[in-house]
Order: structure tokens, then sequence, then C-alpha cells
């Protein structure tokens, strides 16, 4: 049976359509959105609706790397979204049953694969469990390969994604989908169901587990731990360590 409750949390960097995208799921304007890239959401803020026979609950988030705060206490603030998304019922566990990750559709530069190591940083390698890539800003890309006299293809731009998008991207359990934020009407409700299908494979996909509390800590104390290694040890000798661990750990498995 599909899950009635559905809960979201949206990250990424300011001005990737973040808080368009959760307007769209939600069939309204709740988050404010500002143009230009400029700053509009310092904290995680929920909203809740009811669309396709569903609870959809939905988290904004400050985008990823603010410069205008210390990063510490951005990277806190989007983590306490986890604690927010609590189920209908209001029992259990909080958690979202999704992580959307907004990116910008265009050329990617090594600020974004900073993005992805940060996303990793605020939710470890868990989270990739969980997470969908909403490519965002269609309409805009789509006229840019046009006014180039080019017939736009999603496709032979994934394929022109640099190694390291590809990778992070199809590491993502929930794969990828691309949103048009300014479709209007029918146009948009069929965008966001298809979306919500897509989550909904998502979820029976992880047998209806969700990120939880539980794996926000652990991946908090790791967290810990490798700064405090850093600090008395040395980030080289810290990083190996971690290195012939993980080779260890795959020969371990190869062997199987």
């Amino acid at each position: 049976a599909l899950q009635r409750d559905i809960r979201i949390v949206i990250i990424g960097k300011t001005g990737t359509g973040k808080s368009s995208t959760g307007n769209s799921i939600l069939g309204r304007q709740e988050f404010q959105c500002s143009p230009g890239g400029s700053v509009s959401t310092w904290n995680c803020l929920k909203k809740e609706t009811i669309r396709f026979e569903k609870n959809i609950l939905v988290i904004d988030t400050p985008g990823l790397q603010e410069i205008q705060k210390p990063s510490n206490a951005v990277r806190s603030e989007i983590q306490n979204s986890i604690q927010m998304a609590y189920p209908e019922s209001r029992m259990g566990q909080p958690g979202p049953n999704v992580i959307l990750l907004c990116l910008k559709m265009g050329r990617f530069t090594a600020e974004d694969e900073t993005l992805f190591k940060e996303c990793l940083v605020c939710f470890g390698k868990e989270m990739l469990r969980f997470t969908i890539v909403v490519f965002t800003h269609v309409d805009i890309w789509e006229s840019n390969i046009e006014y180039s006299g080019n017939i736009p293809d999603q496709s032979e731009y994934m394929k022109s994604l640099p190694l390291f998008a590809l990778e992070f991207i199809g590491n993502c359990r929930g794969g990828n989908i691309f949103f048009d934020n300014r479709k209007t009407d029918l146009d948009m409700d069929l965008q966001v169901q298809s979306l919500v299908e897509k989550i909904d494979k998502l979820i029976v996909l992880n047998r209806g587990e969700f990120y939880t509390e539980e794996i926000l800590q652990q991946v908090l104390r790791r967290t810990r731990l490798q700064s405090y290694m850093n600090y008395i040890f040395g980030t080289h000798f810290v990083n190996s360590c971690l290195a012939i661990g993980n080779a260890l750990l795959f020969w371990r498995n190869v062997r199987r």
C-alpha cells in the first residue's frame, strides 16, 4: 500500500528555486521567493497540504552556502529540518521520507562540487538513500538552448555533466527529475503529481524507512570524532586511515 503521509525536506543553494519548488508542491504561495539569488530563508519553515489524496508536509531550508552567516550556524539550522518533519499522527520518530536537492540547470562548477560535499557533511552519506535531485529553471535552460539554435534535450544535458555530478546523482537512490516552477494550472498539477509518484516509488524502495533523528545524531558524532582526530593527528593522517579502512572493508565484502 502506498504511504498516505509524505514528509519532504528541500535543500540546495540560494537561487536554485528551493522555495518555488516547495510552493509548487503545496499548490499555493507559502515560502518567500527572492529574485536574483538573494537570501529569502534564514530559518527552516514548515507547511502542510492535502493533495493527490496524501498529507504532504514540506520543509524549506536556508541555502547550503550562505556566506553572510557562519557556516556552522546555517548547517545546524538545516539539520534542524529533520526534527521538524513529524508524521501527521505526531507519533513515532520525526524525519523526512525524501530529501529534495534542488540544482539549477546550467553549467556545473567547482562550487557545485563543494555543494555536494557540504550535503554529505550535513546529512552524511546516509542521505543518498532518501534523495531525489530536482533540476530547476528548466524554462530558462530551454530558452537558452533554443536561442543558440539547438533543440533542448534533457538526456544530452545529463551526458554533459561533469563526472563529480554524475557520480553524486547516480548515488541518489531516488534519481532525478526536471521541474519547471513556471508551469501553471493542469501542467503544474501533472508535474507535481509526477514528482509525488516518484517519491512514492522511493518510499517503497526504502520499505517505508525514512531519514531519522537517530541517523542524524550518528552523522554528527562521526563528524565530531573526525574533527577531533584531524586536530590531534592532522587531516592527511586521518584521511589516509579512512582510505585504508574503506579499502579493507571493500576487500572483505569482495571475499564474501
